[in-house]
């Protein structure tokens, strides 16, 4: 049968499902498969999306939305139902439009051409996974391909999970098929599947390889990864897709749409090196896994990965390349605030090897027994001989201690740094001057940015946050929480006196631009900015300081209205918007200060004096109009 690309895509009109969102009671569809009770204003219930003795799954009636304190799961009605079902975001809007008699009138006058086109691509490299997996399974060609995936234990039922497939040895295989199919040429060009030579004609990629789909976290084919079946050295043992308009590779992490449930349900990521090494894992029962591809792991992969869980565990292969690679990874990792431990293998094995030879239960047991990335680090260097020269430990220590900064748990940092201390019998102070040293190396560099942008500017006449020491203050955050309580008033107040460019915090910053987006268009609803943030940590940030009924700082209390004021009154947020003008003009000043003792210009001497004066009057006249004075 031809396989043709009659591709319409039908567009949901925003308004209708603004008028979905806002019909829908959250309550009442989540409760229909989970157990909610009443708790205060919100209900509360056991996680679907992991394994939990104690509820910790929050849902607002009020807001219209969901956060797990548990896993981080959260959103709005639309994304529980994608996440719970595993549908797509159309398919969760019709089936709550369903379940309420709304009926969709989709707008076929604005077909996107672009969403067109990606949907083509998509549907191409569905094709072609079909045309390698029949190979596979199906053909005479795909013998060698099978009996060397057996010599490999693979399962034929783990072939069909993964989609394993096959790539003729012949030239135009997949081509011809394509052709008597009407593929775009062109588009599975740009996919990678086939190329041109120099006379300009069309060949397969993809020869005599093992093919290896890779899916989106949602289940789409959005490239492939081939290993060759030939032993030749002047073929690459692996050829991967190009980066397209479906895939990037650095965005990409294979194996996570068949682990994430798992990976959910035990909060806990293993993370290899190759495709081989995740498909022995998954087949043996661990099925949290997912792999790298071969490739160094990057900063959007972690991300990614934060989606699922914020704990990993590291086990690339023994050879030095590997423990290059974890050490690598352990910075990357750590740098979004995850929990990282590693696992050695012994000499000459992989995840892969290891599992075969040894099994599940043996496995199990290195998992638990895993060490922590200072713990595995220190065995490297030991291995390697540093601590046996004065000079070469020293080194090996600062290097630990470098690796330790970039944890940003506080206590979780200083229980490491005992550990350092204890190790290496040495002072707590020394090895804290060398933290500190590190941590001032880190910040050192956006406050150089600050003084020189201070030094070539004039000084402003209205506060700015690149004027501004970075400070995660209470107010900032308190303001957040109250342009996502969903109060048209508050909002507006808010908006009327504080702008963006006042938060030091960059994720409070978006935060606060996401919301003012939505007022201007009349929008007040929290489920509906939930639904605009696509940054899933961000969103994660945002649902957890919404529904938390705990006060966002130890000290709120004694630098905010003792409890006197009722919170979420607008009355609260003018106190609250007073305090964060306040509290910006006494950073200003501080600045001010600290430039004037370092600057040797008796000019900027002057003008900063006189605008620490119109500070003093302006703080004094913000906390006159709270006294209503």
């Amino acid at each position: 049968m031809n396989l043709k690309f009659i591709i319409k895509i039908m567009r949901i009109p925003e308004q209708k499902i603004d008028e979905i969102r806002n019909s829908a009671d959250i309550v009442d569809i989540i409760s229909g498969h989970v157990q909610l009770k009443k708790r205060g204003k919100n209900f509360v219930g056991l996680c679907p999306f992991h394994q939990e003795k104690t509820p910790s799954f929050t849902v607002s009636e009020d807001k219209q939305i969901y956060h797990c304190f548990g896993c981080g799961n959260g959103g709005n009605i639309f994304k529980f139902l994608m996440e719970f079902k595993n549908i797509s975001f159309v398919e969760a809007v019709e089936e709550i439009a369903d379940n309420l008699g709304i009926k969709i009138q989709y707008d076929k006058s604005q077909q996107d051409e672009q969403q067109s086109e990606l949907e083509e691509l998509y549907e191409i490299n569905v094709f072609a996974a079909r045309f390698f997996l029949e190979n596979l399974l199906k053909t005479s060609e795909g013998e060698e391909a099978r009996n060397y995936l057996k010599s490999r234990k693979i399962k034929t039922q783990t072939e069909r999970t993964f989609g394993l497939g096959f790539a003729p040895f012949n030239w135009d295989n997949f081509l011809l098929h394509a052709k008597q199919n009407k593929l775009d040429l062109q588009k599975a060009k740009h996919l990678g599947l086939i190329d041109v030579n120099e006379k300009g004609d069309f060949y397969d990629k993809f020869r005599n390889r093992i093919i290896f789909p890779i899916f989106s976290p949602n289940g789409r084919v959005i490239a492939f990864g081939g290993r060759t079946l030939e032993s030749r050295d002047d073929i690459a043992k692996y050829l991967n897709s190009p980066e397209s308009k479906i895939y990037s590779k650095r965005r990409s992490l294979y194996g996570l749409y068949h682990s994430k449930d798992e990976i959910r349900k035990l909060d806990r990521a293993i993370l290899v090196e190759g495709y081989m090494d995740l498909i022995a894992l998954f087949q043996s029962g661990v099925k949290n896994v997912v792999a790298s591809s071969g490739t160094s792991l990057t900063d959007e992969q972690v991300q990614l990965l934060s989606r699922f869980t914020k704990n990993i565990i590291i086990i690339f292969d023994a050879d030095p390349a590997g423990q290059k690679a974890s050490l690598r990874s352990i910075e990357i990792i750590l740098k979004q605030n995850f929990d990282v431990k590693v696992i050695a293998l012994p000499s000459g094995e992989d995840p892969d090897s290891f599992i075969n030879k040894y099994g599940k239960e043996k496995f199990d047991e290195m998992i638990s027994n895993s060490k922590n990335f200072l713990e595995y680090q220190t065995e490297q260097f030991e291995i390697e001989g540093k601590f046996d020269d004065p000079a070469e430990g020293a080194e090996a220590i600062r290097e630990l201690v470098k690796t330790l900064s970039l944890v940003d748990d506080e206590l979780k940092r200083s229980l490491l740094l005992k550990s350092i201390s204890k190790k290496f019998s040495l002072r707590e102070k020394l090895i804290e001057s060398e933290l500190n040293n590190f941590l001032e190396q880190l910040n050192q560099r956006t406050v150089n940015a600050d003084k020189g942008q201070q030094r070539q500017i004039k000084i402003p006449t209205e506060l700015s946050s690149s004027s501004i020491v970075k400070s995660d203050n209470p107010f900032e955050r308190e303001i957040t929480r109250l342009l996502y309580s969903g109060d048209e008033e508050i909002m507006g107040y808010i908006f009327d006196r504080v702008s963006s460019n006042l938060f030091s915090n960059q994720k409070l910053k978006i935060l606060f631009e996401t919301a003012l987006n939505g007022f201007n268009e009349n929008q007040y609803s929290p489920s509906f900015f939930i639904e605009k943030i696509e940054d899933e940590e961000l969103k994660s940030f945002v649902l957890k300081l919404t529904l938390t009924d705990e006060v966002i700082s130890k000290k709120w209390d004694e630098i905010s209205y003792n409890g006197k004021i009722e919170k979420d009154t607008i009355e609260y947020a003018q106190h609250t918007v007073t305090n964060f003008l306040v509290h910006q003009i006494e950073q200003q000043i501080k600045l001010n200060n600290k430039i004037i003792e370092e600057s040797k210009d008796e000019r900027l001497h002057i003008e900063l004096l006189k605008r620490n004066q119109e500070l003093q009057e302006e703080k004094k006249s913000l906390a006159s109009a709270q006294n209503g004075n």
